[in-house]
């Protein structure tokens, strides 16, 4: 029997109460305390669902988000605190006597798992070990744009299409991408951002494989 591990406390927790959500809440209603005490009363609310049914409406809005911190959390304390592998891991490794080494099946377990939690990472923005390598002068030439031009290109607007904004027919925006300074950065952050899209929707491709061939192994 391996020896656990020290409990180990989550990087990104998937919990209710965390601290970005009511740093959101208070930070956009002024700081005001009603926006904060309902804040409070939703988390309340959210706690009782998941005891009571294990998920949450908040988890529902944003399922996609939810499991992508919550799969490669329960994977690595999974790894981390198991007591056993899936003995059939060391068919190949069976002595004379079709003894099963522990040693070798407990390795290609934590590979496996390794891979898991690695691949549903990846798929997380956040997580990703790649990053969009325009980000930051994208980020810099919008910075840019919104200041000359305003955050919705207003400043951009046709005599014609500030008439119809006027009088109530919808407001016309402009992109920075209209512009022959901005276009450049503009196609190659979303040529980039393509690729990484891409590499994200494979590396979900493979964790769901992953997860189908051995969902019935996950236990300990």
């Amino acid at each position: 029997m391996r020896k656990r591990k020290e409990y180990r406390i989550p990087a990104r927790t998937n919990h209710i109460w965390n601290r970005h959500d009511f740093m959101l809440c208070c930070a956009g209603n002024g700081y005001r305390l009603r926006p904060l005490f309902r804040h409070i009363g939703w988390c309340l609310k959210w706690s009782r669902q998941r005891i009571a049914r294990g998920y949450c409406d908040a988890d529902m809005w944003e399922m996609y988000g939810y499991l992508q911190k919550l799969l490669p959390d329960m994977l690595q304390t999974l790894k981390d605190y198991r007591h056993s592998s899936p003995g059939y891991l060391a068919e190949s490794g069976a002595d004379a006597c079709g003894a099963r080494p522990d040693s070798v099946s407990h390795a290609e377990w934590d590979r496996i798992l390794d891979r898991m939690i690695f691949l549903w990472k990846e798929t997380d923005e956040e997580m990703c070990s790649r990053k969009n390598p325009c980000e930051e002068a994208y980020l810099g030439a919008l910075f840019e744009f919104e200041k000359k031009y305003g955050i919705l290109g207003e400043k951009l607007q046709t005599k014609e299409e500030k008439e119809t904004s006027r009088r109530g027919g919808g407001v016309t925006v402009h992109f920075m991408d209209e512009l022959p300074e901005y276009r450049e950065i503009s196609e190659r952050y979303q040529e980039e951002a393509r690729k990484l899209e891409k590499y994200q929707s494979d590396c979900k491709d493979e964790a769901m494989d992953m997860l189908k061939q051995y969902f019935f192994d996950l236990w300990d």
